[in-house]
Protein backbone atom coordinates (compact mmCIF):
# COMPACT_ATOMS: atom_id res chain seq x y z
CA UNK A 1 0.00 0.00 0.00
CA UNK A 2 1.32 3.42 -0.98
CA UNK A 3 1.34 5.06 2.66
CA UNK A 4 1.06 9.18 0.93
CA UNK A 5 0.84 8.55 -3.08
CA UNK A 6 1.70 11.88 -5.19
CA UNK A 7 -1.39 13.26 -6.85
CA UNK A 8 -0.95 13.72 -11.22
CA UNK A 9 -2.51 16.11 -13.54
CA UNK A 10 -2.19 14.66 -17.29
CA UNK A 11 -2.64 17.39 -19.80
CA UNK A 12 -3.08 17.93 -23.47
CA UNK A 13 -3.79 20.53 -25.37
CA UNK A 14 -4.77 21.02 -29.30
CA UNK A 15 -3.73 23.89 -31.50
CA UNK A 16 -4.14 25.30 -34.44
CA UNK A 17 -0.72 24.41 -35.72
CA UNK A 18 2.74 23.91 -34.54
CA UNK A 19 4.41 27.24 -33.47
CA UNK A 20 3.82 28.41 -30.25
CA UNK A 21 4.05 31.90 -31.50
CA UNK A 22 2.20 32.02 -34.29
CA UNK A 23 -0.35 29.46 -33.47
CA UNK A 24 -2.92 29.19 -30.79
CA UNK A 25 -4.72 26.75 -28.24
CA UNK A 26 -8.07 25.28 -28.80
CA UNK A 27 -8.63 23.14 -26.50
CA UNK A 28 -7.46 22.36 -22.93
CA UNK A 29 -8.16 18.77 -21.95
CA UNK A 30 -6.72 17.37 -18.11
CA UNK A 31 -7.29 14.31 -16.36
CA UNK A 32 -6.21 14.42 -12.32
CA UNK A 33 -5.33 11.40 -10.63
CA UNK A 34 -3.11 9.46 -8.03
CA UNK A 35 -1.85 5.78 -7.97
CA UNK A 36 -3.09 2.90 -5.77
CA UNK A 37 -1.95 -1.03 -5.21
CA UNK A 38 -4.78 -3.46 -6.55
CA UNK A 39 -3.76 -7.05 -6.75
CA UNK A 40 -0.29 -5.89 -5.84
CA UNK A 41 0.00 -3.91 -8.32
CA UNK A 42 0.22 -0.23 -9.03
CA UNK A 43 -2.26 1.42 -10.91
CA UNK A 44 -3.92 4.51 -11.63
CA UNK A 45 -6.82 6.08 -10.03
CA UNK A 46 -8.82 8.73 -11.49
CA UNK A 47 -9.64 11.99 -9.54
CA UNK A 48 -11.45 14.24 -12.19
CA UNK A 49 -11.28 15.68 -15.43
CA UNK A 50 -11.24 19.04 -17.34
CA UNK A 51 -12.15 20.05 -20.79
CA UNK A 52 -12.49 23.27 -22.37
CA UNK A 53 -12.59 24.26 -25.89
CA UNK A 54 -10.86 27.88 -26.40
CA UNK A 55 -11.81 30.44 -28.76
CA UNK A 56 -8.63 31.44 -30.87
CA UNK A 57 -7.89 34.44 -32.81
CA UNK A 58 -7.62 33.02 -35.66
CA UNK A 59 -9.38 30.45 -38.00
CA UNK A 60 -8.87 26.81 -37.73
CA UNK A 61 -6.83 25.71 -40.58
CA UNK A 62 -7.69 22.97 -42.44
CA UNK A 63 -4.51 20.42 -41.76
CA UNK A 64 -5.36 21.13 -37.88
CA UNK A 65 -8.71 20.24 -38.33
CA UNK A 66 -8.00 17.17 -40.07
CA UNK A 67 -5.65 16.04 -37.14
CA UNK A 68 -7.80 17.44 -34.24
CA UNK A 69 -11.29 17.18 -35.79
CA UNK A 70 -12.00 20.24 -34.13
CA UNK A 71 -13.36 23.26 -36.56
CA UNK A 72 -14.44 27.08 -36.07
CA UNK A 73 -17.86 26.05 -35.49
CA UNK A 74 -17.07 23.79 -32.20
CA UNK A 75 -15.11 26.92 -30.81
CA UNK A 76 -17.22 30.05 -32.16
CA UNK A 77 -18.75 30.07 -28.70
CA UNK A 78 -15.72 29.18 -26.48
CA UNK A 79 -14.17 31.38 -23.83
CA UNK A 80 -11.12 33.35 -24.84
CA UNK A 81 -7.52 31.94 -23.80
CA UNK A 82 -7.53 34.05 -20.59
CA UNK A 83 -10.32 32.35 -19.19
CA UNK A 84 -10.04 28.88 -19.64
CA UNK A 85 -6.09 29.30 -17.89
CA UNK A 86 -7.80 30.66 -15.27
CA UNK A 87 -9.53 27.34 -15.30
CA UNK A 88 -7.00 25.08 -15.62
CA UNK A 89 -4.85 26.37 -13.11
CA UNK A 90 -7.60 26.36 -10.51
CA UNK A 91 -8.13 22.33 -11.83
CA UNK A 92 -4.16 21.57 -11.40
CA UNK A 93 -4.07 23.18 -8.02
CA UNK A 94 -1.37 23.02 -6.16
CA UNK A 95 1.33 20.11 -5.65
CA UNK A 96 -0.02 18.18 -8.52
CA UNK A 97 3.04 16.99 -10.58
CA UNK A 98 1.57 17.84 -13.97
CA UNK A 99 2.11 15.47 -17.05
CA UNK A 100 2.56 15.94 -21.12
CA UNK A 101 3.68 13.49 -23.82
CA UNK A 102 6.27 16.06 -25.50
CA UNK A 103 5.95 18.49 -22.68
CA UNK A 104 7.94 20.88 -24.62
CA UNK A 105 5.07 21.44 -27.15
CA UNK A 106 2.63 21.53 -24.81
CA UNK A 107 4.83 24.17 -22.08
CA UNK A 108 5.62 26.40 -24.90
CA UNK A 109 2.49 27.09 -26.19
CA UNK A 110 0.95 27.68 -21.84
CA UNK A 111 4.22 29.46 -21.21
CA UNK A 112 3.31 31.84 -24.49
CA UNK A 113 -0.58 31.83 -23.22
CA UNK A 114 0.14 33.06 -20.02
CA UNK A 115 2.63 35.30 -21.02
CA UNK A 116 -0.17 36.94 -23.35
CA UNK A 117 -2.74 37.00 -20.74
CA UNK A 118 -0.90 37.99 -17.43
CA UNK A 119 -2.86 35.85 -14.08
CA UNK A 120 -1.94 33.49 -11.42
CA UNK A 121 0.63 30.62 -13.54
CA UNK A 122 1.11 27.02 -11.88
CA UNK A 123 4.21 26.78 -10.02
CA UNK A 124 3.76 23.10 -10.85
CA UNK A 125 6.73 20.78 -11.99
CA UNK A 126 5.90 19.31 -15.71
CA UNK A 127 7.55 16.29 -16.51
CA UNK A 128 7.45 14.99 -19.97
CA UNK A 129 6.44 11.22 -20.34
CA UNK A 130 7.67 10.93 -23.57
CA UNK A 131 11.01 11.44 -22.70
CA UNK A 132 10.68 8.71 -20.10
CA UNK A 133 9.31 6.25 -22.41
CA UNK A 134 12.23 6.54 -25.20
CA UNK A 135 14.74 6.13 -21.81
CA UNK A 136 12.55 3.07 -20.20
CA UNK A 137 11.57 1.56 -23.74
CA UNK A 138 14.25 2.70 -26.19
CA UNK A 139 13.88 -0.46 -28.42
CA UNK A 140 10.02 0.70 -29.51
CA UNK A 141 9.92 1.76 -33.03
CA UNK A 142 7.94 4.51 -32.14
CA UNK A 143 7.35 6.30 -28.99
CA UNK A 144 3.74 8.02 -30.07
CA UNK A 145 1.13 7.67 -27.48
CA UNK A 146 -1.26 5.76 -29.44
CA UNK A 147 1.34 3.51 -30.17
CA UNK A 148 2.21 2.68 -26.91
CA UNK A 149 -1.36 2.31 -25.64
CA UNK A 150 -2.25 0.00 -28.13
CA UNK A 151 1.38 -2.12 -27.62
CA UNK A 152 0.14 -2.12 -23.39
CA UNK A 153 -3.66 -2.83 -24.15
CA UNK A 154 -2.30 -6.07 -26.23
CA UNK A 155 -0.08 -7.06 -23.25
CA UNK A 156 -2.93 -6.81 -21.05
CA UNK A 157 -1.00 -4.31 -19.18
CA UNK A 158 -3.73 -1.54 -19.27
CA UNK A 159 -7.46 -1.96 -18.99
CA UNK A 160 -9.12 1.29 -21.48
CA UNK A 161 -9.84 0.07 -24.98
CA UNK A 162 -8.57 2.17 -28.06
CA UNK A 163 -10.85 4.49 -29.90
CA UNK A 164 -9.62 5.28 -32.84
CA UNK A 165 -12.25 7.85 -33.48
CA UNK A 166 -10.86 9.92 -30.25
CA UNK A 167 -7.57 10.01 -30.48
CA UNK A 168 -6.49 13.58 -30.60
CA UNK A 169 -8.77 14.88 -28.99
CA UNK A 170 -7.29 16.33 -25.27
CA UNK A 171 -9.69 14.46 -22.68
CA UNK A 172 -9.22 10.91 -24.20
CA UNK A 173 -5.55 11.25 -24.62
CA UNK A 174 -4.72 12.59 -21.15
CA UNK A 175 -6.57 9.17 -19.85
CA UNK A 176 -4.32 7.22 -22.35
CA UNK A 177 -1.42 9.11 -21.10
CA UNK A 178 -2.46 8.26 -17.54
CA UNK A 179 -2.37 4.70 -18.38
CA UNK A 180 0.34 4.47 -20.27
CA UNK A 181 3.09 6.77 -17.67
CA UNK A 182 1.59 4.18 -15.05
CA UNK A 183 2.27 1.28 -17.23
CA UNK A 184 5.84 2.60 -18.29
CA UNK A 185 7.09 3.94 -14.74
CA UNK A 186 5.49 0.24 -13.32
CA UNK A 187 8.60 -1.74 -14.83
CA UNK A 188 11.21 0.51 -13.09
CA UNK A 189 9.57 1.40 -10.21
CA UNK A 190 8.95 -0.41 -6.69
CA UNK A 191 6.57 0.59 -4.46
CA UNK A 192 7.93 2.84 -2.10
CA UNK A 193 9.19 4.83 -5.39
CA UNK A 194 5.32 6.12 -5.79
CA UNK A 195 5.58 7.87 -2.19
CA UNK A 196 4.66 11.55 -2.51
CA UNK A 197 8.11 12.30 -1.10
CA UNK A 198 10.30 10.36 -3.42
CA UNK A 199 8.27 9.97 -7.12
CA UNK A 200 10.36 13.19 -8.24
CA UNK A 201 13.16 11.68 -7.61
CA UNK A 202 12.36 8.64 -8.99
CA UNK A 203 11.51 9.70 -12.41
CA UNK A 204 14.64 11.58 -12.64
CA UNK A 205 16.56 8.22 -12.40
CA UNK A 206 14.41 7.51 -15.82
CA UNK A 207 14.63 11.30 -17.37
CA UNK A 208 11.94 12.62 -15.48
CA UNK A 209 13.09 16.01 -14.93
CA UNK A 210 10.38 18.48 -14.39
CA UNK A 211 10.61 21.77 -16.40
CA UNK A 212 8.29 24.44 -15.19
CA UNK A 213 5.56 27.11 -17.01
CA UNK A 214 6.76 29.83 -14.89
CA UNK A 215 10.30 30.73 -16.39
Amino acid sequence: MIALPPKFVAFDLETTGLSNVKDEIIEIGAVKFTVETRDGKVVPKMISEFETFVKPNMLIPAEASSVNHITDKMVEDAPPVGECLKKFTAFCGQGTILLAHNANFDASFLREAYAKNPQLVPGNPVVDSLAISKTILPELPNHKLGYMAGLFMKRGEISMKIDSEKMHRAVYDCEMLMEVFVALLRRRLKEKDWELGSIMQSMAKYKGVPQFIKK
